[in-house]
């Protein structure tokens, strides 16, 4: 394989980015927008909505605040269009992104493990989203490509400016780079000045972080300190789903990895044979092991949170691949296999799985600035946070969507509004809009198919305007398509 030469490497990882950007058009989780566009788009223009994360403060502003400068920019040139908005936040992870696809290179040395960092679908499925996870995996990579191995004999703690800021901005960060901290420590000469610049590093970090912070809450706090206390200690994360303890190895590594699961078995089996002969690799895969066990832990569990593994997963894989004495049409039915097992889930996971939100959300902003109805006022009826708000209607129109909010003062019998609504559709629409002489209906209602067969009878002074495909495979309480209603 021979990597492009006329752009440069760089130039064609950057180029591969963009294109990536180009090609999503489906939600993943929530947090792509509630996390950080949402946040960024209250920072900027001073309308918008929080949810319960930031009014407890236990997420840091620092990413959403650099989004937020972007905005502001934006706006001081007139050029805050949504398009531009919901666009130019992708486009600078996508350099950001291809950026540790280069550093990846440059400390491997290997076009093939870049190859197969540049294809993983689930990577490539994530890593221009506005996620923190994506961030977080990026500059996962970047600081890995200059830590101070053992071999390298070099005791720079340049790595370390990378990691103290993820630290803040994502506490949970702080497991991955815990072993690799202190195995840096213990091998290094000299270890008392080392503590002293860790300790400066780490407090600047810190610093920076907590004034930032304390500037966008307006008052001060310590946001991994929140964390730690309602997350943790709380156990809140329960609330959005609890998996089993063994998960992320049954479940999760398979689906990150695919079949290349079947190398890093066989590299897992080579190291715990020899590690002597794989110094790098064993610790590889002792931070790999301590991550997921830390992990399974934690009652609520998703892919995207061990997605800062995958270049540690596959840099340990490639011992494996290695070793292996295969002919050349072995290799090349692998590389094949590897290339239809990526690019296949990755097209329809990013062009056609839960493309309705994002679609709908369009065709919403179009009706209500068309109208110049920014006193319109909206009511989503799907599972809370299914579709995008202010950061992708750009309009400071209201709409009302269900919550999901968990149970922080501890209400005895505590059921979140989506549940009370998806419990009794029709009963829930009579107390807050049939029977509620107090508020008016609403002028649009999003609503998905399997939903609105449910309410009919609300519906009745409705006109359906938009009718847009989600997914083949809806979930609980999805649908296979997402409806858009105006009032009669």
């Amino acid at each position: 394989m021979r990597l492009p030469r006329r752009f440069g490497l760089l130039s064609f990882l950057i180029l591969w980015r963009l294109i990536n950007v180009i090609l999503i058009k489906t939600v993943h989780v929530p947090d792509e927008y509630w996390q950080s566009l949402e946040v960024a788009h209250r920072l900027a223009f001073g309308y918008g909505y929080l949810t319960w994360e930031w009014r407890t403060m236990i997420r840091s502003y620092v990413y959403p605040f650099l989004i937020s400068i972007l905005y502001r920019l934006l706006a001081i040139l007139s050029l805050d269009s949504a398009l531009l908005l919901t666009t130019l936040p992708r486009v600078f992870q996508a350099i950001l992104v291809a950026y540790s696809d280069y550093r990846f290179y440059k400390w491997t040395r290997s076009k093939w493990l870049l190859t197969f960092l540049c294809l993983n679908w689930y990577w490539y499925y994530c890593a221009t989203r506005t996620l923190i996870n994506s961030v977080e995996t990026a500059c996962t990579i970047i600081a890995l490509s200059i830590f101070p191995w053992r071999e390298s004999h070099v005791r720079s703690v340049k790595f370390l400016w990378i990691v103290g800021f993820l630290c803040m901005a994502r506490p949970t960060a702080a497991i991955l780079w815990l072993p690799l901290c202190l195995y840096h420590i213990c091998t290094s000469t000299g270890r008392r000045i080392l503590i002293g610049q860790y300790i400066l590093i780490c407090f600047t970090c810190a610093a920076i972080s907590v004034l930032i912070d304390s500037y966008c809450y307006g008052t001060f706090v310590i946001t991994p300190w929140k964390f730690f206390q309602v997350n943790v200690l709380g156990n809140v994360g329960s609330t959005y789903g609890v998996k089993h303890a063994l998960w992320y190895i049954y479940a999760a590594l398979p689906v990150l990895l695919g079949p290349h699961i079947l190398p890093f078995m066989f590299a897992c089996y080579l190291i715990f044979k020899r590690p002597l002969l794989y110094p790098r690799e064993s610790i590889m895969l002792i931070v790999i092991g301590w991550t997921l066990f830390v992990y399974s832990l934690l009652s609520h569990k998703e892919f995207r949170f061990i997605l800062p593994l995958l270049p540690l997963l596959i840099y340990t894989s490639f011992t494996c691949l290695n070793r292996l004495r295969v002919t050349a049409g072995v290799r090349k039915w692998y590389v094949a296999l590897m290339v239809l097992s990526n690019v296949v889930p990755g097209l329809f996971f990013s062009t056609l799985h839960q493309c309705g939100t994002l679609t709908i959300t369009e065709v919403l902003r179009g009706e209500i600035t068309r109208a110049n109805a920014t006193s319109a006022d909206t009511l989503i009826l799907t599972p809370c946070h299914s579709t995008p708000l202010y950061s992708h209607l750009h309009v400071n129109a209201t709409v009302r969507f269900l919550t999901c909010e968990p149970n922080l003062y501890k209400i005895e019998d505590y059921v979140d509004e989506a549940d009370q609504f998806f419990a009794n559709a029709p009963a829930w629409l009579s107390d807050n809009y049939i029977n509620n002489k107090k508020v008016t209906l609403p002028t649009y209602v999003i609503v998905f198919d399997n939903t609105a067969n449910e309410i009919p009878e609300f519906l009745r002074t409705y006109k359906l305007i938009a009718k847009v495909f989600h997914t083949f495979f809806p979930e609980q309480n999805y649908g296979k398509s997402i409806l858009l209603y105006k009032h009669i």
